[in-house]
């Protein structure tokens, strides 16, 4: 007899339990899946996390090292300037200047971080005023992270004196002055016992005397004289004719001079090449020509004219050539007791004006800056040195045979700032700004295209331009 239905249910009575059971199970199943699925997917985004960000952390320590690279090509141009890079990409022995083995530090830390770097002339620097130089930079991390900068850097002059400079100054005997000019704010006595000769190294034009006050043949100290003294121009009222051409000094300029136009000290390239120092000239805007031929008006005028300020030296460039000559050892509080500087571009500084007032340097004692003047740029013996002194408080002397290359300063006005005794057949090739200036016996002082291609670091302005990540 077939079971009827409640009997198949009293027989079976787990039946719906294990359907129940079984559903539950691959619930879980699923819902392990799931978690698993989660959990291996933010473990790999973790990892995945971990990994960017400590490729990401290396990236940036390669930026940190490249950057250390140009810090430090920066320092390499302040302290050695730019000629020993004239060879660049190629030079032999500056890695500074050598694209294919660059100058290389490792920089101590963790990170494993390390850069090379090299330095490129784009517009070289003095024929480009300012110049540019491109700094390349690649830093380097643990795990071969690596990173490429380029920054430009300026390379431009100061307005400090090219030639000799200073509010009077006199000749003696058979004193020289070669390749350089004259500048004064006074009077410069004695002209016809200093000669001048050859084409300015610093502004092409011929040798010769710029005052804005005085030349005159006369002897006589202070920054004025009289103007009835023999003077080298004349004009009125002081004369009844004018006399802006002496052919004995044709190419000097000073308060009397005049038009040199139909006159026999006009020379056509004063119309031309050297227009810019001898055509008629309002630089003022006021109507009037303040430079024309011989003439020059005013302190003013001579100072726009040729790029000369005074004092010669700001009172940033002071303190900056000050602790370079503390960090040197060239720093002294005597005018005596020294001793000559080592560095390749070097700087001394005197600092009389409170321990030795009125004391006098004898540049006699200085060597390793002595060379033969009138050297081409290229010339074997035009090394890449150079050296500047300055004296404050006190003066200086040259002479008995001696040779220098410098750029030389006295800060101070009279009674000190004298360059005195140049004479005695001394040889000084380079740039003199000071009070007083006496040029006696047989001194030559003189400029060239070395000194004026080796101008000292310290005395050029540098300034980072244009910086770019090349592999950002």
């Amino acid at each position: 007899m077939p079971a009827s239905p409640r009997t198949i249910r009293r027989l079976h009575p787990t039946a719906r339990v294990r359907d129940e059971h079984g559903s539950a199970m691959l619930i879980t199943l699923m819902v392990m899946a799931v978690v698993t699925a989660l959990a291996t997917t933010i473990a790999v985004l973790t990892v995945n996390n971990l990994q960017s960000s400590w490729r990401a952390q290396q990236a940036g320590a390669a930026v940190n090292a490249a950057d250390a690279g140009i810090a430090q090509a920066m320092s390499y141009l302040r302290g050695s300037g730019v000629r020993g890079l004239k060879c660049s990409p190629h030079c032999p022995s500056n890695p500074w200047g050598n694209e294919q083995a660059p100058t290389r530090v490792e920089v101590p830390g963790r990170a494993g971080q390390a850069y090379a770097v090299w330095i490129e002339p784009v517009a070289p620097f003095p024929a480009n005023d300012p110049g540019v130089y491109r700094i390349h930079a690649t830093g380097t991390a643990e795990g071969a992270a690596s990173r490429s900068v380029v920054a430009d850097v300026q390379v431009a002059s100061t307005e400090t004196p090219q030639g000799i400079v200073a509010r009077s100054i006199s000749g003696g005997g058979a004193a020289s002055v070669s390749r350089a000019s004259i500048f004064s704010t006074g009077c410069v006595y004695n002209r016809a016992q200093i000669s001048t000769q050859g084409i300015d190294a610093a502004y092409g034009i011929p040798a010769a005397v710029h005052s804005s006050q005085i030349i005159t043949e006369s002897s006589g100290t202070g920054q004025y004289c009289p103007s009835t003294n023999k003077p080298v121009h004349r004009q009125p009222p002081k004369y009844v004719t004018a006399q802006p051409c002496n052919p004995a000094y044709r190419y000097d300029q000073d308060g009397f001079g005049g038009s040199l136009g139909g006159t026999d000290c006009w020379d056509a390239r004063m119309g031309a090449d050297w227009a810019e120092y001898y055509a008629p000239r309002d630089l003022d805007g006021d109507g009037a020509h303040d430079v024309d031929g011989s003439f020059i008006r005013d302190d003013e005028t001579l100072f726009e004219l040729f790029g000369i300020r005074t004092p010669a030296l700001t009172p940033a460039q002071l303190d900056q050539l000050r602790t370079i000559a503390h960090s040197q050892g060239n720093y002294w509080t005597e005018s005596t007791g020294w001793t000559s500087p080592d560095e390749g571009q070097a700087v001394m500084f005197f600092d009389l004006a409170a321990s030795d007032p009125g004391g006098t340097v004898d540049l006699n004692d200085v060597s390793g800056f002595s060379r033969s003047p009138n050297l081409g740029a290229a010339d074997p013996q035009c090394a890449s040195r150079s050296l500047v002194i300055v004296i404050e408080g006190g003066n200086v002397k040259l002479n008995s045979n001696h040779r220098l290359a410098a750029a030389l300063f006295l800060t101070s006005e009279a009674p000190h700032g004298q360059v005195f005794k140049a004479n005695g057949t001394s040889e000084f090739v380079g740039t003199i700004y000071a009070d007083t200036v006496n040029l006696v016996g047989t001194t030559n002082a003189s400029l060239d295209e070395c000194f004026m291609d080796n101008p000292s670091p310290s005395l050029l302005a540098f300034s980072l331009g244009s910086y770019r990540e090349l592999d950002r």
